[in-house]
Order: structure tokens, then C-alpha cells, then sequence
């Protein structure tokens, strides 16, 4: 497995973000800021790579409808509408982490390794390590061309420690031109499938000391591998939007397990239905006593239905869920006495969100069907799932709210990676009261403050979109900004309230009459020392 993880990605003239604009990602990523002040933008650049590998043709180098949904990329480009024939659209950089199989991928080319780890920059391929974590970046530079989107540059770099490996290909006029390390590879040749690049060297014209040869065959380790992981990760990454359907009161049994729950969490009962007494892991909410944070060091395994029942207890909805068969109709989700369909929006909204927690086990419908400590259940994961959430609070009430925020730092500890986008300032408190009521030095406090990032995202009177990351501090803050008007309306109106409430209230004396005072008594005074 690749343990691959998204690192970061980068904007520039997408959407609101005109200027390069980097946001770098932890295991839980909070995303905050106004209605359009551009938070959305940052997920879709992902859901638009995601989608375009998504099309089963090839040679679509951007794929625009779908989860991210546009008439023309002219649409998403910072300035729209734009005129011209042809016009610079949206450069999208993404960075990623994987494990690749340096030996392994070397194996069946057999090259001189020296004169490889020469030629091509390369230097630790001269003693090339059965395994090695890489980060890789991908810039995608796009264009619209007469109402035609593509990608008209590809540029890849192997980061970290060493000198930097780049391999670029130019697209041009429909001709495509390769680069590696600022050099013409043009012995080298590229099939694009949709945005991945293929590359290919005739061996039987170009020798085995051809630097374009070691060229090649670094690419297929430094390179090669990276890409294959980073398009596992984004054709497997989960989204969860902010919109749900509502419910029919019978639903039509599946032929075969849905993939996946839906963008609006539409086929999370047939995929409950087909899958309820398989296997799933996952890690207990934390829980609030009189004292320190209790954080379970434990991973359930249980039946999905069964892990949706003890999440949402542990949310504090005590209603129990249930499968009802309908013979030869279908199958009713009941909680307690009463469907889906009569308990209200709430749980509507909340089941496709603990569902898809579990869904994204790692181990899902497979590996050890008993408990096992989180340290054992991460080695033997050895990959990480990717989600995004839009706005996970609507329609829950303030309590449930703030206790999703327990399920989402679960979630972050057991290799899930978080990006969420939310208004909600009951999750978002519920984050710091866990960071300020975590013991000194604990373990959770720890985690908290490495691994929760909160993202604020703001925009200025010329429409341009700017974010400010930060982390929370162990007395609850937040570290270098706060959002601009987050969790100001609830502290304004209290203070409000009060202020008002003095004024509204009659002098003592006005209520009780005049004060009659004995003559040569001292007045009391108002407070005592």
C-alpha cells in the first residue's frame, strides 16, 4: 500500500482566487468564512481533478460538468467573463505523499544505477531503497481555446530533500513537448490520459547511456508510481454536499452495493441496506465527564448497522436505527417506532454523515472482525481515506452540532483526512473546548494542536479571495486570526440582551417610592467593601 495523503494544493485565477493562493492540509482541515467569500472554491479544485479522471474518455482533459459545474471554463476563471479567443484558465497545484517501490520498479529495466543516479539528477537511486516515501507536486496549467477547455502545461517535481526533479510537458497547438530538468526530452514520448502523463522511450534507438534514457527511467520511480497513487486518491476521495433528498417512505432494494453514499447522500439507505452486517472499524467519539477528556484507545469492530447506532448514542441520538424488509417491495429505515421519512430533517442529514465516516474505513468489509488498539489498527490500514464535507451542521440541532465535532477528530485519528467547510460555531467551539479541556501535555492535547487546521477564507470589495491558516492553541484559541464575524452574532446579542435589560429596568426608588431617610443616619452604601 502507498499510505498516500494529500499534502496541499494551490489556486491561482480560479474562481475568486486570483493571486497563488497555497493551503496546506492536516487530518482534520476546517475550512471557515462568509456566504461566498470563496470556501467552496478550494474543495472544488479537487472535485474537478476528481471528476475529470472520473470520464471515461481519455483524451478529456477537463471534464466541466459534474460536481463541479460550469458552461465553459471561461465560468471558473478569476475576471470572468473574459473575452478573447483564447484565455489563461485556472492553474490548480496539488502535493501528495506515497510510498513507492523504488527496487521493485527498476527491477525489469535493469539500468547502471551510477551512471542512472548521474544522468538524471537522481542521486539516491545509485543504491535505490526497497521502499521510500516521496512528495510530488503537479501543476496543471489550463486554457480555453474557442469555448474548448484543456490543460496546455503539466508540470511535475519531486520535492523534499535533495536537489529537485522536474518533468514538464508543454501542450501546444496540439503538439506536445517534454522537458525534464529544463532540458528537451525529445526522445521521449507522452500519452496523455486526461491530465496523467504516460511516458515511453524506445530502447532499441536510444542507448543505455542516454541521459534521456535514465531520464526515462527515473521518471518511472520518481514519477510513475506518485501518479498512480495520487489518482487512487482522487477517484476514491468522498464528498458529502450540503443538500439531501427527501426520503421516500419505502426504498427500492439495490441490485449490487452502491461504491459510494452520493454527493447528497442519495443512495446511503441502499448502501446501509446491502451492507448492514458487514464489517466496519472505527474509532469512538471522545467523551466529556468531570474530568479530563476520555479518548478511546480501542477501534470497534462491528456490523455497519450496529456502528451507526453506537455513533449516533455517542451524538446523543437515542433512537436506535433498524432495516425493515418489506417483502418483495423493498426496505423502510426506521428509527425507533417511525420511518426516516417522519423523524424530521435532522436525522435525514445525519445518518449519510456517521454512514459515510464508516464507509471510509480503510479496512472496510474486511480485516480483523474484533477490536483491536488504534496503534495495531493503523499499521495494518497502511493507507488513508480522503473526505469533504459542505456545511455537515444543517439541520442539527445546536447540541448534535457541537458533538459532531467528536465524530470528525474520531474520524482524523483513525486515517481518515478531513477537509470541512462549515458555518457552524457550535462545532467549531466544541474543537476548542476539547483542546482546552485535553490535560496539560496529553495525548489529545497534542493531536489537537498539530492536526486540526483552521482555514479562514475572506474576500475583499474587489471580489478577490484570500486565506489565513491557523491552529488552535491549548487554551482554546485559535492561533494567528480569527474569522471576521464568526461567533461574533452569539457574543454581540448576549451583550446585547444585557445592556438592554439594565436600561429596561426601573430604579428601586422609582418602584418602591422615595426613601424617607432618619434624620442624622448615614446612607448605606450601594455594595459591601
Amino acid at each position: 500500500m502507498s499510505n498516500a495523503k494529500l499534502l496541499s494544493v494551490t489556486v491561482e485565477r480560479f474562481k475568486s482566487f486570483e493571486a497563488e493562493t497555497r493551503v496546506d492540509f492536516a487530518p482534520l482541515t476546517i475550512i471557515l468564512g462568509r456566504n461566498s467569500s470563496g470556501k467552496s472554491t478550494l474543495i472544488q479544485s479537487l472535485l474537478l481533478l476528481k471528476q475529470t479522471l472520473a470520464d471515461i474518455r481519455s483524451d478529456a482533459m477537463l471534464r466541466l460538468d459534474g460536481m463541479v459545474d460550469a458552461f465553459n471554463l471561461r465560468e471558473l476563471t478569476f475576471g470572468w467573463p473574459a473575452a478573447g479567443d483564447s484565455v489563461p484558465g485556472p492553474v490548480i497545484t496539488v502535493e501528495w505523499e506515497s510510498e513507492v517501490e523504488a527496487a521493485k520498479a527498476l527491477a525489469q529495466q535493469a539500468p547502471d544505477l551510477h551512471n542512472l543516479a548521474k544522468l538524471s539528477g537522481v542521486g539516491w537511486l545509485e543504491s535505490p531503497p526497497d521502499r521510500r516515501v516521496l512528495r510530488t507536486g503537479m501543476t496543471l496549467e489550463t486554457k480555453d481555446a474557442q469555448g474548448t477547455a484543456t490543460v496546455s502545461a503539466i508540470t511535475l517535481r519531486s520535492l523534499g530533500a535533495g536537489p529537485q526533479t522536474t518533468f514538464e510537458v508543454l501542450v501546444r497547438d496540439g503538439r506536445v513537448r517534454r522537458r525534464c530538468n529544463g532540458q528537451v526530452a525529445d526522445k521521449i514520448s507522452v500519452v496523455l490520459d486526461r491530465f496523467i502523463p504516460h511516458v515511453r522511450i524506445d530502447r532499441g534507438v536510444v542507448g543505455p547511456r542516454d541521459k534521456q534514457r535514465a531520464w526515462h527511467n527515473a521518471y518511472l520511480v520518481v514519477f510513475a508510481q506518485p501518479l498512480l497513487f495520487l489518482e487512487e486518491l482522487l477517484e476514491n476521495m468522498h464528498y458529502l454536499g450540503s443538500s439531501r433528498q427527501p426520503p421516500p417512505s419505502l426504498f427500492k432494494a439495490a441490485t449490487a452495493a452502491p461504491h459510494e453514499l452520493g454527493v447528497s447522500g442519495e443512495l446511503a439507505a441502499q448502501l446501509l441496506h446491502r451492507r448492514q452486517h458487514d464489517i466496519v472499524h472505527f474509532l469512538p467519539p471522545p467523551v466529556l465527564t468531570d474530568g479530563p477528556v476520555e479518548v478511546p484507545s480501542t477501534v470497534r469492530a462491528c456490523q455497519l448497522v450496529q456502528a451507526v447506532n453506537e455513533v449516533m448514542e455517542a451524538l446523543s441520538v437515542r433512537a436506535p436505527l433498524r432495516v425493515d424488509e418489506i417483502q418483495e417491495v423493498g426496505f423502510r429505515l426506521m428509527f425507533g417506532d417511525a420511518s426516516l421519512v417522519h423523524v424530521g430533517r435532522g436525522l435525514g442529514y445525519l445518518l449519510p454523515l456517521v454512514e459515510l465516516g464508516l464507509f471510509a474505513d480503510p479496512l472496510r468489509f474486511a480485516g480483523p472482525a474484533t477490536d483491536i488498539p488504534l496503534s495495531e489498527y493503523a499499521k495494518t490500514c497502511q493507507s488513508f481515506t480522503h473526505i469533504a464535507l459542505e456545511e455537515p451542521e444543517a439541520h442539527l440541532h445546536p447540541k448534535v452540532a457541537s458533538r459532531l465535532a467528536h465524530w470528525l477528530v474520531s474520524l482524523a485519528m483513525s486515517n481518515r483526512r478531513l477537509i470541512v467547510e462549515t458555518h457552524s460555531d457550535h462545532l467549531v467551539r466544541r474543537l476548542r473546548g476539547l483542546a482546552a479541556r485535553a490535560g496539560r501535555d496529553s495525548a489529545l492535547e497534542k493531536w489537537l494542536l498539530a492536526n486540526v487546521v483552521v482555514l479562514s477564507v475572506e474576500q475583499d470589495v474587489d471580489g478577490r479571495s484570500t486565506v489565513t491558516s491557523s491552529r488552535l492553541t491549548a487554551d482554546g484559541g485559535v492561533g494567528k486570526v480569527w474569522p471576521s464575524d464568526f461567533m461574533d452574532e452569539a457574543t454581540d446579542e448576549e451583550s446585547a440582551i444585557y445592556y438592554a435589560k439594565l436600561e429596561k429596568a426601573e430604579p428601586e426608588a422609582s418602584r418602591n417610592g422615595p426613601i424617607e431617610m432618619i434624620e442624622g443616619a448615614e446612607p448605606e452604601p450601594d455594595e459591601a467593601p
